[in-house]
């Protein structure tokens, strides 16, 4: 694989296949990569090679071809006007490598007015919607700064996704393709609630405190973050804190008083106060239903026994580090070497061999990646359900096994809607004999299975590895899980405020000195403001970023089966997939440089990289950081002054006088509306948009092109159980067309054609239906 371009999505895709036995060559310029001054290159180029080669010249173009000749993976992240002043599209490098599997990784897409803008997950941040999104850290007063990479990560997820599936399908057609994804595309798969149709597009300021999420502070003053979501997991801490449970409000979202919700807070933070962290600890040890974790600064978590004992902290050279992102039984993977010297692989040559050509190739592939593969899904909530879904985005054929009475996330409208989008659903009882000769006979047919239960609870539904592996030994059996299945809290049970706390994003996200040191006294009403700061904080892109992992996944595995033929068992566990979305800030060694957090005010990470007010009381994202872009924006701005300003000169006298300047761009950027200023930099190629405006679903569904695009599509309605509704797009684009998006369906929806198609009769069915082994809605 050949990486090009300083994108953290790029080497990041590049690492989890290094990690698994790829070849990874980074074609750097003469002065190395910009990803070498950042602490985190430790993890982002471990496992790789480096070649120099300056693409402005004839020579650099053609030590790349050379390289391309036996490559079978190019991963690019530069801009589309870079890609074509070196003459490297799409069409160019298939006619001369038709066996190049060739994606690229851009901010806003390869089309459409912002395709040149930088690739800054701020900026995607800021004009897709997430800032806005926190504005309800200031109270609606202005957007916030967001804090944990999201965007750059999903789309790090998509690009492997989709290359694994290439070269899947490679092994079959002997063909490459070109795929691509974009920043933006990745925040489509994060919203939540803003997409389906008729979504409420405003944010809510009322403290009203989700309670089975609740926050508290110790005696010692740590503070903590429970997940108890479900009757029986608050029923847990209702026992555990010795709380009256005739007190208690409802545990449902909707429906909540604030008044009854803040009462309940104080009182668990009352007795939360009550003993230190520690002594906490012992008596939560033996809770199998007590969820909840300290709420840890980014990186803390290398030190967390449960990342310790399974592996997923590993040193090499003196850097501690997450281990490799998946875990495969048959063929597992390994970190490499260190952080490559510049240039180091001199003229590029390669240790592996390409990979040969399989029989005479046929006709090219139609339709999406994954067409012809069935996964059969054994999963509730959000995180592996959703990674099975971009797996149906993709063609694959999903068969949701359900509970006689459904998924429980089917209850959110919109939520729920998009757990199942593309799916087929049958709902049978697992735990009868009838409904389990069911699911074996859909084994047998299927070429993958995802479920996120607990340790033990798959062997007691006889759907584990060891079982099913017998029924069909080419099944590539995929756990979700949240701690994983082996460590002291493998167990334990999760959720996304619980991978938020444990990886440090919620506090990133309540920024730079929100949370006291331990012993500040604080109180009660002081902790209840703190402590709804921190949830608000510790919002759901956790479920979404070991989602994206999920999908990764099911694609590696269904990868290496291809090659050698055998089904495997494979784990990805949330709180890995988190560390590894804050990458940045989960490496750790003697000297590291401090790590980057928000301001207090939450406005960025410093005067080049954060939010400014405009003269119409809007707000922009400015990501001007190297010295070429400070000297863009200056020049577009008309403020070249400040590049004479000694102060400013340089990136060292910038860095020192960091507050100074960025009362000086304050200045500047006051003087026009938002608008105004993003038409006249994005035109210069300055990297600031607007960040005040949100959902993300109202920028990408209102934009002009959005639907040409392909960011979002409107289903028939004969394609979904609810009519027709927009939705968005795939977040991986093809070069050919990949077919229609699937719609949402009820529970249970294709149960009896699925039985007919494993060979039941219409009696036998209807004996099942009577005596509910199964169930049509």
């Amino acid at each position: 694989m050949v990486e090009l371009g300083s994108s953290a999505s790029v080497a990041v895709a590049g690492v989890v296949l290094a990690d698994n036995g790829a070849e990874v060559i980074g074609v750097e310029p003469p002065g190395g990569s910009a990803l070498r001054t950042h602490p985190a290159f430790a993890l982002w180029a471990r496992g790789k090679r480096s070649v120099v080669a300056d693409l402005s010249t004839p020579e650099g173009r053609a030590r790349l071809d050379a390289l391309l000749s036996d490559a079978d993976v190019l991963l690019v992240g530069l801009k589309p006007a870079a890609i074509e002043r070196l003459g490297l599209d799409a069409q160019r490098l298939a006619a001369a490598h038709p066996r190049l599997v060739q994606c690229a990784v851009t901010g806003f897409g390869t089309r459409g007015p912002f395709r040149d803008i930088p690739a800054w997950d701020g900026v995607v941040n800021a004009r897709g919607g997430r800032m806005w999104q926190f504005d309800t850290l200031h109270d609606g007063e202005r957007p916030a700064y967001v804090a944990v990479p999201v965007a750059s990560h999903g789309a790090a997820m998509l690009a492997l996704q989709g290359v694994l599936g290439a070269l899947r399908e490679r092994e079959r057609t002997g063909r490459g393709q070109y795929l691509e994804t974009s920043l933006i595309q990745a925040l489509t798969v994060y919203d939540m609630m803003y997409w389906f149709p008729d979504a409420y597009w405003e944010n809510s300021y009322t403290d009203t405190p989700f309670i089975p999420y609740s926050v508290a502070r110790t005696a010692d003053g740590a503070w903590v973050q429970f997940a108890q979501n479900g009757p029986r997991l608050f029923a847990a801490l209702l026992r555990v804190l010795e709380l009256d449970p005739d007190v208690a409000p409802p545990v449902e979202l909707r429906g909540q008083k604030p008044a009854e919700v803040q009462a309940f807070r104080t009182r668990v933070q009352e007795r939360m106060l009550e003993r230190s962290w520690a002594e906490w600890q012992e008596i939560f040890a033996d809770e199998r239903e007590i969820a909840v974790e300290r709420l840890l600064l980014p990186g803390e978590a290398l030190d967390h026994p449960q990342l310790t004992r399974t592996g997923d902290v590993v040193e090499i050279d003196g850097v501690r580090q997450p281990g490799p992102l998946i875990r495969l039984s048959a063929t597992p993977g390994a970190p490499g070497r260190s952080v490559p010297d510049l240039g180091e692989a001199g003229g590029g040559a390669w240790n592996a061999p390409a990979l040969p050509v399989r029989g005479p190739a046929p006709a090219p592939a139609t339709g999406g990646l994954f067409e012809g593969v069935t996964v059969l899904e054994f999963a509730t909530w959000i995180a592996t359900p959703l990674g099975v879904t971009l797996m149906a985005d993709l063609g694959a054929r999903v068969i949701k096994v359900e509970p006689l009475d459904g998924d429980p996330m089917r209850g959110p409208v919109g939520v729920g809607m998009k757990m199942v989008q593309g799916k087929q659903s049958i709902a049978l009882d697992l735990k009868s004999p009838e409904g389990l000769e069911i699911v074996h006979r859909l084994v047998a047919r299927a070429d993958a299975l995802a479920h996120n239960y607990r340790p033990g609870v798959p062997e007691r539904l006889g759907i584990d590895w060891e079982t099913l592996r017998r029924i069909n030994p080419r099944l590539v059996h995929l756990y979700g899980a949240s701690y994983g299945s082996t460590g002291p809290m493998s167990s334990k049970p999760a959720f996304h405020v619980t991978a938020g706390a444990l990886s440090g994003g919620a506090r990133a996200q309540a920024g730079y000195d929100a949370v006291p040191p331990p012993d500040v006294p604080l109180s009660l009403p002081e902790i209840a403001q703190l402590s709804r700061r921190l949830e608000l904080a510790n919002e759901g892109n956790p479920d979404f970023n070991a989602a994206v992992g999920v999908a990764a996944a099911l694609a590696l595995g269904l990868y290496a089966r291809e090659r050698s033929g055998e089904g495997q068992a494979l784990e990805t566990r949330m709180m890995l997939s988190n560390a590894y979305t804050n990458s940045k800030d989960f490496v750790d060694f003697e000297g590291r440089p401090p790590r980057e957090i928000p301001d207090a005010r939450l406005l960025g990470l410093g005067a080049l990289y954060r939010l400014y007010p405009t003269a119409d009381d809007g707000w922009v994202f400015l990501a001007a950081p190297s010295q070429r872009d400070f000297e863009r924006f200056c020049e577009a701005a008309g403020c070249g002054a400040l590049l004479e300003d000694p102060r400013f000169a340089s990136a060292a006298g910038r860095a020192s006088h960091d507050d100074e300047l960025a009362g000086e761009l304050e200045r500047v950027l006051a003087a026009r509306d938002a608008d105004a200023w993003e038409a006249a930099l994005t035109a210069r190629g300055v990297a600031c948009v607007r960040a005040d405006q949100g959902p993300p679903a109202r920028w990408i569904y209102e934009h002009p092109d959005g639907q040409r695009l392909g960011w979002w599509t409107q289903l028939p309605a004969e394609d979904s159980a609810f009519g027709s509704y927009r939705r968005y797009g795939r977040p991986i684009t093809q070069d050919r067309d990949a077919g229609p998006l699937g719609g949402a369906f009820r529970t249970g929806e294709h149960t009896r054609d699925l039985l007919v198609e494993l060979g039941y009769g219409e009696a036998e069915i209807d004996s099942l239906l009577e005596r509910r082994i199964v169930a049509v809605p």
